[in-house]
């Protein structure tokens, strides 16, 4: 389960508490990582700022393809902001459902509390973050940093997923995190402008309670 989506969602679970704790922040990432994921196939292109459908293109990801079936079906071409926005929760569930159905993850309902959510490979959430914090405060050339690994790295540190990409970490490495975000693809800067518009109406709702 090595596409953008999966290794998002396994790298935001929490294996000493067997949960996953953030919720909304982790579906703009996941959605996000899966137009980046169908950018980086071949399967959607940017269109003057719009996402487009190429051709009949389909991945054999079911997660991947349902996206991309909803963006070639729906009736007009949508900014990729607003994708990154739309159906997150749905697409979550989808990631988490591949993720047990494959035998990578087992998920448990507890009434009036959290899944637990047990990753079989305990190793492998800390080793996505190790990969993602070393990709953002390491020197290696942006330019030489494949696009797939500049997106998990960006995007957990802009869906602020993990505790060890936190703001100093972010602060000291702004500039490469942008760089990053850039590196990513068109679905990079898109995140980017999600979670700034989510934290404005945050604040926005504050500010008024």
């Amino acid at each position: 389960m090595d596409s953008l989506p999966a290794r998002l969602f396994l790298l935001a679970c929490e294996v000493e508490k067997e949960q996953l704790k953030w919720g909304d922040q982790l579906g703009y990432a996941i959605r996000a990582g899966t137009l980046a994921e169908l950018e980086a196939r071949g399967c959607v292109a940017d269109d003057r700022g719009k996402v487009r459908a190429v051709g009949g293109r389909r991945t054999g990801d079911p997660v991947l393809d349902g996206a991309l079936r909803v963006i070639a079906e729906h009736p007009r071409a949508r900014r990729w902001h607003t994708w990154v926005q739309r159906e997150r929760r749905q697409t979550c569930l989808a990631v988490e459902e591949q993720l047990a159905a494959a035998g990578v993850i087992r998920v448990e309902s507890r009434a009036l509390r959290r899944k637990r959510i047990t990753v079989r490979d305990q190793s492998l959430p800390g080793a996505l973050r190790e990969e993602a914090v070393a990709t953002l405060t390491g020197g290696e050339p942006v330019a030489r940093v494949e696009p797939s690994r500049a997106a998990l790295a960006s995007f957990a540190a802009l869906a602020r997923l993990c505790p060890e990409l936190g703001w100093r970490v972010r602060h000291q490495n702004r500039r490469r995190l942008r760089e990053l975000t850039a590196r990513a693809g068109v679905a990079g800067p898109a995140l980017k402008k999600a979670m700034d518009a989510r934290a404005a109406a945050n604040n926005a709702g504050a500010a008024g309670g």
